[in-house]
């Protein structure tokens, strides 16, 4: 074998064949950081509705344990009802709660207690429905109450708010809906 010539000259003048090698690595690292970013964007979209769907999930624990007090709060009505099946549905068209429909026991009631005495707890936990209802309608999609009790002692009743949420991608067809309910037992 022949020893090598030393070349005079610039260092890097053995090496023509790798011009424009550099160019090529910060295409490839610009695509590798745009696929990173991109896949950063679609973590931030995914976190955004869940957390949406977290707070929806989060009123309607607190709408129930809202009607859990008021029941609580007027044990006179809940307690003696041998069986109470009422369905409420709000309707955001007004800001009273005249424009909540109530179905069962109570929706031949119509006292408004802000306005006038309720004496009985019958027309206590009518407008407690009512204004129950409407709050329920204002804050969740397509919401609506229900309230269930069964006689015993003590009595039992579940308390359920159903409403609209927006499934996430992973689970179903984007921008298709679910109704989602959330149940709390209570005993007044």
């Amino acid at each position: 074998m022949k020893p090598r010539k030393k070349t005079q000259g610039h260092p890097w003048s053995t090496h023509k064949f790798q011009s424009g090698f550099s160019l090529i690595e910060v295409l490839i690292a610009l695509l590798v950081i745009a696929i990173g970013l991109l896949g950063i964007a679609g973590m931030q979209a995914l976190a955004l509705s869940n957390t949406s769907t977290a707070r929806q999930r989060s009123l309607a624990a607190i709408q129930a344990a809202s009607m859990g007090s008021m029941m609580r709060a007027n044990r006179g009505y809940w307690e003696s009802a041998s069986s109470v099946d009422v369905t409420v549905t709000g309707s955001l068209s007004g800001t009273s709660w005249s424009s909540t429909t109530l179905s069962g026991s109570v929706s031949s009631q119509g006292t408004d207690c802000e306005t006038s005495v309720c004496s009985a707890p019958l027309q206590m936990a009518a407008y407690d429905l009512q204004s129950w209802g409407l709050s329920i309608a204002q804050q969740l999609p397509n919401g609506t109450g229900r309230v269930q009790c069964a006689a015993g002692n003590p009595v039992s009743c579940q308390v359920s708010v159903s409403w609209s949420e927006k499934t996430v991608a992973l689970n179903g067809a984007p921008g298709s809906s679910a109704t989602q309910t959330y149940t709390l037992l209570v005993q007044p």
